[in-house]
């Protein structure tokens, strides 16, 4: 456990966990706890959670390792729009541990029970439902279950329902789901769940502006300002700073015409003219938020879907202006 840094002495902070203890659970049903949040997590990088399972004293259902899974689903809501990561579970046998010995905590908190996978992971099973679904594979549609299975542990299954997005989590939900044919009773720890870990991709800013003066002729005027996706200020939190490409780029001149007629003409002729034009590409497609643009621009089939998506989603503003003033 951390040590509290607020002590004089070596004390250790608390570590609480839920304990869910499930009894007469059926064949293919699960129980759960949730909780509502509403939370961004796009730009962290590892959801985690340790997790402890053990038969009952006095089971009566001959409890195996495997029968029963854990899974977290996070989503805009628990039944039409979520993602879910399930871990099959390793029971812990009945004894006595040392919090102090190494292969104790091992067999009290199995590393194959902890719940510890990056999010893309959540958006890689998204798109490859929606992939199936554009080739017209059998079953595959947002209403059902699409499952993939985790590449670096084996035995742990993603799925996706509906079009979750992780940049606004409503609801998480932590259950038990009974894998086996016959009814099952559990005790399940589950404690310190966690993001971990931040996207170090960052961005960078630019600005600059010029201005020309020819003799009392004509006055030229120029500039540009450049932000792109994650940069912001030291004192921005992390969801604070830009979440989109910024361009802007103006330009002006102001000449006197009358100037280059023959000066017994006696004329002034002002002209002004400006552009100014500004851009802004969202990092994230704002029809799928949780998905890359970049992603989103790849997995269009022809160049048509990639331009009719690039016109959706960039937000640009044109300003043309000209006038002649003081004419005289």
């Amino acid at each position: 456990r951390i040590i509290s840094p607020d002590q004089s002495q070596i004390t250790q902070l608390n570590e609480q966990s839920i304990s869910l203890k499930v009894t007469n659970l059926p064949s293919k049903n699960a129980r759960a706890i949730y909780k509502t949040s509403g939370l961004d997590v796009r730009n962290y990088e590892r959801l985690q959670m340790f997790v402890h399972a053990e038969k009952l004293i006095d089971d009566k259902t001959n409890l195996k390792d495997g029968e029963i899974s854990v899974f977290v689903r996070i989503g805009s809501d628990i039944r039409s729009n979520y993602y879910e990561y399930e871990v099959p579970l390793r029971l812990t046998p009945e004894g006595n541990y040392n919090t102090y010995n190494e292969n104790d905590q091992e067999a009290v908190w199995p590393e194959s029970n902890m719940i510890d996978f990056p999010l893309s992971l959540l958006t890689d099973a998204k798109k490859a439902r929606n992939s199936a679904k554009s080739r017209g594979e059998t079953g595959v549609s947002f209403g059902n279950p699409y499952s993939i299975y985790d590449p670096d542990k084996k035995r742990n299954r993603v799925t996706v329902v509906g079009n979750p997005s992780i940049s606004n989590m409503e609801s998480i939900v932590i259950g038990v789901r009974n894998n086996s044919p016959t009814t099952k009773d559990i005790v399940v720890w589950v404690n310190e769940l966690r993001l971990s870990g931040f996207k170090q991709d960052g961005g960078w800013g630019f600005k600059a502006d010029a201005n020309l003066n020819i003799s009392d002729l004509a006055t030229l005027a120029g500039g540009t300002h450049i932000e792109t996706a994650g940069f912001g200020s030291v004192d921005q939190a992390l969801n604070e700073r830009r979440m989109e490409d910024y361009y802007q780029y103006n330009f002006s001149f102001m000449v006197d015409a009358g100037r280059f007629l023959p000066e017994k003409a006696k004329l002034k002729a002002p002209l002004y003219y400006s552009y100014y034009e500004e851009r802004n590409m969202p990092k994230y497609n704002p029809l799928d938020e949780d998905v890359l643009m970049d992603d989103a621009l790849e997995a269009c089939a022809t160049k048509a879907e990639k331009d009719s998506l690039k016109n959706i989603v960039l937000d640009r503003s044109r300003t043309r202006s000209f006038s002649l003033t003081g004419f005289k």
